[in-house]
């Protein structure tokens, strides 16, 4: 017990020290602020509303309440604070390793290459896109409950049939612990599979192997049996897990179908995917190996050499000959190989989700079974007091030392937007994706004119991609450049004609180049989209209310507008109850138009907002002489 201590210690601390530069760094413009500074949910903190929200609301195409509700948590804690947040990461991921490093220790009795392959996990370069990346919280999350199932499943194991109760309450948190895991990322659909490895080693429930064990003891099956038996039993032991996996895979698929996430057959075929999926399998391997290079976007690579494919596949089919042949001998690398197999099939591209063809947080828990394969070949003599234990030691602590050193290195390029993408680009070629990222990072740094630069890159690059037009169209606008900023909005539209943001940004832009009737049919387009839009609604009830041209003008429509907007935000924005005031006003309905002016100037008064009492008091003056407000008509080119 006291080596496990030890080593225990020694693993947290290095892993700890390993991570702790990202507790200096901040969001990555690269989902991070949709989770934390852009999210009202989430800023809004604890509430009972929030809570409901995580458990109703799909974000970035994904159904993760766990996940959400964890930075809600945060943000009640810290608020809205990076370093915060990345500590956070750093420390479930810190007793991920533990927890693994238990739970090998657990199931074969082995101190020493079960903290092997903890610090191996812990510890290398491919981790720290999970760990780095804020939005990522659902690895370390969904990781950390993964590990929680299989202790769970191992304590049942070992209580049964001899302490039946005991046994269903492990196996009860197991199922719990899926479901949570479930909920902080879909990855875990195949926990059922790895299970059922688990029963073939170290558990040996399913086979006589050699070294099946329980704390260290050795196994034995019940006589009698067939081997067909006994696995159909161990199948039909776990179908509440399989219920669970099952249904969870469905919703996954069903929410990234229905928010345009996953990439269509006519856009990728079944060729393409096959092939990808075969030729991932080796490039995880290789990055395992070769650590080097890595980019947090993957472009896709085209695949013509159908020959070279070919011979990958029968390379993976020949290893996994040569590991089912060896499985009551050496049953660790069958259980090894087939985990990195069957737990990389949601990841390897058969379903393709998102621009990236494969991703360094894809192997957070798949690459954990070919790291306990090699480290369970070592022989045993090597672990022994001698000069083949001396050599090995050395050769074990120069290997976790380049670990190190090149995770160090890989966390450097984490500390902003710009040097991510930066180097991203420089590693991989013809990635629209990174050069995307690259200017939305030079945008918030105040690059504009580099930012359109690496826009017009993706775009080259991807002409397919909605979404990089209208990325460079909304930084137009910003620019005011309004004709530019119209023609990549309309591009963008054209390639997703239900875009919402699209049509919203166009109801923008066009009233700027004299279109204003145009752009309301835009904005009218994305209420029918999203109807329940504060800030659309907004907009466009203060278009109906104060238009400088009568034709455009509409009271009642206004009104209905922006009832509807401030009800959604419970009468607590003052710019909306402005705009309803004047919606009101432009009804003739004007005590409900002076009520709502005086409540949007107290609440001004009572929040410090000068400008905006200010505003509204000199609108509550007009509306106390039964006049309505109108913008002024733009000047005449």
């Amino acid at each position: 017990m006291r080596r496990f201590v030890m080593l225990s210690l020694l693993l947290a601390g290095v892993t700890l020290g390993l991570y702790w530069p990202l507790t200096h760094f901040g969001l990555v413009y690269y989902d991070d602020p949709l989770f934390l500074t852009d999210c009202p949910e989430i800023q809004s903190g604890l509430t009972a509303s929030s809570v409901v929200w995580t458990f109703t609301s799909v974000i970035l195409a994904n159904w993760h309440p766990l996940t959400t509700l964890s930075f809600l948590v945060d943000h009640q804690l810290f608020g809205t604070n990076p370093p915060a947040e990345h500590l956070i990461n750093v420390l479930l991921h810190t007793i991920n390793a533990l927890l693994l490093f238990g739970l090998l220790r657990k199931l074969t009795g082995s101190d020493g290459r079960s903290a092997l392959v903890a610090a191996v996990f812990a510890w290398h370069p491919l981790r720290v896109e999970s760990v780095g990346w804020i939005t990522e919280r659902k690895d370390v999350l969904s990781g950390f409950f993964f590990f929680l199932t299989l202790l769970a499943y191992v304590h049942y194991v070992s209580a049964s049939p001899a302490q039946p109760r005991k046994s269903r309450y492990y196996y009860g948190l197991g199922l719990l612990a899926l479901a949570f895991g479930l909920m902080s990322k879909a990855m875990l659909v195949t926990v059922p599979f790895v299970l059922l490895l688990l029963d073939i080693w170290p558990l040996g429930r399913l086979l006589p192997v050699a070294t099946g064990s329980v704390d260290g003891q050795a196994a034995t099956l019940p006589a009698g049996p067939s081997l067909p038996a006994r696995l159909a039993r161990l199948t039909w032991e776990k179908w509440p897990f399989l219920v669970i996996a099952a249904g969870f895979s469905g919703l996954t698929y069903w929410v990234q179908k229905n928010s345009s996430a996953v990439v269509s057959l006519n856009h990728l075929g079944w060729n393409y995917r096959i092939a990808n999926a075969i030729t991932s399998y080796l490039r995880y391997l290789g990055k395992f190996f070769y650590p080097v290079d890595l980019a947090v976007i993957y472009p896709y690579v085209r695949i013509d050499d159908w020959g070279q494919t070919g011979l990958i596949l029968l390379g993976l089919l020949g290893v996994t000959a040569l590991c089912v042949w060896q499985v009551r001998k050496r049953p660790w690398l069958a259980v090894g190989w087939l985990w990195y197999l069957g737990m990389s099939l949601p990841i390897i591209g058969l379903i393709q989700v998102g621009e990236s063809c494969m991703a360094d947080r894809y192997t957070y828990l798949t690459l954990i079974g070919p790291v306990v394969a090699l480290v369970w070949l070592i022989p045993g003599a090597w672990w022994q007091p001698g000069w083949r234990r001396t050599a090995f030691g050395a050769g074990i602590v120069a290997g976790l030392g380049t670990l190190l050193l090149l995770t160090s290195s890989q966390i450097q390029y984490w500390r902003d937007t710009v040097h991510l993408f930066g180097h991203a680009i420089a590693v991989t070629s013809d990635n629209p994706g990174a050069e995307s990222g690259l200017a939305m990072g030079l945008e918030h740094i105040g690059q504009p004119d580099a930012a359109l630069e690496h826009y017009r890159r993706a775009e080259a690059l991807n002409p397919q991609d909605p979404m990089v037009f209208l990325q460079s169209g909304y930084l137009l606008m910003k620019q005011q450049r309004w004709a530019e900023a119209a023609a990549d909005t309309r591009q963008a539209l054209e390639l997703q004609p239900n875009d919402f943001a699209g049509h919203e940004n166009l109801g923008m832009i066009l009233p700027q180049l004299g279109l204003t009737a145009e752009g309301r049919q835009h904005w009218e387009a994305a209420l029918k989209i999203n109807p329940d839009a504060p800030d659309l609604l907004n907009n466009l009830a203060w278009s109906f209310a104060a238009n400088p041209d009568p034709a455009l003008r509409n009271g009642p429509r206004a009104v209905e507008l922006a009832e509807h907007a401030c009800a959604l935000t419970h009468y607590e924005k003052i710019p909306l109850l402005g705009t309803l005031a004047a919606a009101y006003a432009e009804a003739g309905r004007f005590a409900e138009a002076i009520a709502t002016a005086q409540k949007a100037c107290d609440r001004a008064a009572a929040r410090g907002e000068t400008t905006l009492g200010q505003r509204n008091q000199e609108l509550l003056e007009l509306y106390q002489k039964h006049q309505a407000w109108h913008d002024p008509a733009p000047p005449v080119p």
